[in-house]
């Protein structure tokens, strides 16, 4: 099924090609993987299965296209998304200098909003990858068949990728936006520009190797490690902000039976049993900001981990 025309040939470099795709749910990864290569993804065996991996043949080179953890999971804290990540690429054997030749984020066209966790994701991303390897990511537009205003689309995708955009610095140094047509052409397309600016500038070298590697694998010394840090530091400080506006304010008690349990029969004891809730609810965020950033500090990936099958804990206390 992967044909094509001889003038497509890149005869430059030999050897298997590794193409990272990434994300949100619905952006039509596995669609993307499928029309490409002909062939459903290779299904992993956890508790929640997600397409891995599908190899095939273009221009005459191998072709593996492989899945990424999910950056638009709102279910895991970034810091979980982060030692995801770190899984993936042990498995990967990313860690082992079996290297990207580049990575294509996928965005569907009907996702109109830009939320909070798409910003934060956005920037860990960044911090993981590098300004150096930016020119390596293509954005490929899906979806598009589920329009009806085109132009209104284009706008909104220029508002992303312009100044102030959620992809601003990424397209600002090097990754460019591409359309796919949800077709076999389109993707090969796509495809080949990945291999040609591999063929170029080689594989991906990541920030976030170069850093562990300087810093004997201590997370919290990496970009992406300091980036998820302050952003813990300035959730806490939030957090134990409005803990102390509740705590300077409380509700009238409610009186006390002659047990010594407070009266459960009107808005006093409904207010109080209110306030008592949410600064139980505030102290336990903070304690559980207060452990991821003690988990990152102390996050180091351990040589011995970086095997094809990690162990079900990557981390080792330093």
């Amino acid at each position: 099924m992967a044909t094509s025309s001889p003038r497509h040939v890149n005869r430059k470099r030999d050897g298997e090609v590794m193409i990272a795709l990434l994300g949100v749910t619905g952006a039509g990864k596995s669609t993307f993987a499928s029309i490409a290569s002909g062939k459903q993804l290779e299904i992993g065996h956890g508790v929640k299965p997600y397409p891995l991996s599908v190899k095939f043949e273009l221009d005459g080179r191998t072709v593996i296209l492989i899945d990424t953890p999910g950056f638009d999971d709102d279910q895991r804290s970034d810091v979980q998304i982060l030692e995801a990540i770190f899984k993936w690429m042990t498995r990967k054997g990313l860690l082992k200098n079996q290297l990207l030749d580049g990575l294509i984020f996928l965005h569907p066209v009907t996702l109109n909003r830009v939320g909070g966790a798409e910003q934060r994701r956005t920037r860990l991303f960044e911090k993981i990858l590098g300004p150096k390897a930016y020119k390596r990511v293509i954005i490929a537009t899906t979806m598009w068949d589920d329009l009806k205003y085109e132009e209104v689309v284009r706008s909104r995708l220029n508002g992303r990728s312009g100044e102030g955009g959620v992809w601003h610095e990424l397209c600002s140094k090097g990754a460019v936006m591409r359309r796919h047509d949800n077709n076999i052409e389109s993707a090969h397309k796509i495809i080949r520009e990945v291999i040609a600016t591999s063929d170029r500038y080689g594989k991906v070298k990541s920030l976030l190797e170069s850093e562990l590697a300087r810093n004997q694998g201590r997370v919290g010394k990496t970009s992406a490690g300091k980036e998820l840090k302050a952003r813990l530091k300035e959730d806490i400080r939030l957090l134990r902000s409005q803990y102390d506006d509740l705590l300077r304010d409380p509700p009238p008690e409610p009186p006390r039976t002659h047990g010594g349990r407070h009266e459960r029969k009107d808005e006093k004891w409904e207010a109080w049993s209110q306030w008592k809730d949410d600064m139980r609810g505030l102290d336990k965020m903070i304690q559980t900001k207060e452990f991821e950033l003690e988990k990152v500090d102390t996050m180091v990936v351990s040589k011995k981990n970086t095997a094809a099958e990690p162990s079900e804990n990557l981390w080792r206390p330093r």
